[in-house]
């Protein structure tokens, strides 16, 4: 096994509400809560607020960053808007205000795209307006939309005492249209948490709260990958996240199934690399790595269809098209991590080294020995190569 591309790795908590909106605790502690968890950075949204923008920053080791959900008249069409000074006027279109964000130089991300439930109490929010192609990114996991719709289909009881056993995996339809997007350009898929607090009656005058902060900051994770430390200047700082984000730096992590701090994939040739968010070209010496901190189902995934998988906690695989190629692990059933994409492209000659035909190799996984390094702020994953094949199951191209 190859050793992944040099980078660090910070895991943040994105779409958090708070008292300036329908949420029910402070920023103070929220992010009191955070820091306990050592999370390394926190994105907050309230619903069409920036009133605490002057709180933004680094409060210790976790950095702060304050932006506010938008939506439109009818409060559909949620855009969870980070790197703007005032909210935009609620009057606007929602393809206006997503090329109002661009235009401003801000990142916008659109949440919970595909809401669907029969819950009158609290009906869905999906996103309508595709016509746009301004966004930077979209919510593939909400953990609140998960949790609704759940209870929406039944197992109330069940689902208000644990709310966490909903996080099964990102809706089918999202996964879908977010590998179809990709094809043609860079879309930013994220995990958010949707953090309210919320508060739920069971029965009479019996209230429960069904998330409290210290739940949603150990579910739904998104974790940037950079080539620098975060900057001890704050505004330095911001960029770099959002750097990570337009990039497609990032890989999701649901919390629930354990902690996916170290997780890698990348591409690499003898002479050449990419991480995720990257691109690289169609070679028959080609081929993906992926390293996983623990045993796991290792599915990868080429243009939103399922090409390879492999049990363990390390997998290689060769790519033979070109396309964009992402990474899906599961324990138990559950969806643990989502790579964003690494693009294979065409090359324009077809020299000795390149691919003119099938390749004849097939994916392969090897197990790793144990080896994680200490938590410093950033994460810096390695391990060694193992031996042990294990058993592949693939698909023929189509």
């Amino acid at each position: 096994m190859k050793n992944p591309p040099a980078l660090l790795e910070y895991v943040g908590v994105i779409h958090i509400h708070t008292t300036d909106s329908d949420g029910t605790k402070s920023h103070e502690k929220i992010i009191s809560i955070a820091q306990k968890y050592h999370i390394d950075f926190l994105m907050f949204a309230d619903h069409m607020t920036l009133k605490s923008k002057d709180k933004e920053g680094w409060h210790d080791r976790t950095l702060v960053i304050i932006g506010y959900e938008h939506e439109d008249a009818r409060e559909w069409n949620h855009y969870l808007v980070f790197g703007l000074d005032e909210p935009l006027p609620k009057d606007l279109s929602p393809k206006q205000y997503v090329r109002k964000v661009r235009r401003a130089g801000g990142i916008g991300i659109i949440a919970h795209p595909d809401e669907k439930r029969d819950f009158p109490e609290h009906p869905p929010l999906p996103w309508t307006e595709w016509s746009t192609d301004e966004f930077d990114g979209i919510e593939i996991w909400n953990h609140m939309s998960a949790w609704l719709e759940g209870i929406a289909a039944g197992n109330k009881l069940k689902y208000l005492l644990n709310p966490r056993a909903l996080l099964i995996s990102p809706p089918k339809e999202t996964l879908k249209r977010w590998d179809k997007l990709a094809r043609r350009r860079k879309i930013v898929g994220i995990a958010s948490a949707d953090a309210h607090g919320y508060r739920q009656k069971i029965f009479g005058p019996i209230w429960r709260t069904i998330f409290p902060y210290r739940v949603e900051l150990r579910s739904l994770r998104t974790h940037i990958l950079t080539k620098e430390p975060l900057s001890k200047d704050f505004d330095e700082a911001k960029k770099q996240v959002f750097s990570a984000l337009r990039h497609c730096s990032v890989f999701m992590s649901n919390y629930r199934w354990g902690d996916a701090t170290g997780f890698r994939f990348w591409a690499q040739t003898s002479n050449s690399i990419a991480g995720i968010g990257e691109k690289i070209p169609l070679h028959r010496r080609l081929r993906f790595f992926v390293k996983s901190p623990g045993d796991a189902k290792i599915r990868l995934i080429r243009n939103g269809e399922f090409f390879a998988e492999v049990d363990g906690e390390e997998a290689i695989f060769a790519p033979t098209k070109p396309g964009v190629y992402r990474v899906e692990l599961y324990r138990n059933g559950k969806g643990w991590i989502f790579s964003n994409h690494i693009t294979v492209v065409e090359t324009a000659f077809r020299g000795k080294g390149n691919l003119s035909g099938k390749n004849k190799n097939t994916a392969s996984g090897y197990r790793k020995s144990s080896g994680r390094n200490k938590r410093s702020g950033a994460r810096n994953h390695r391990s060694s190569s193992g031996t042990g094949r294990r058993d592949v199951k693939r698909r023929k191209d189509k």
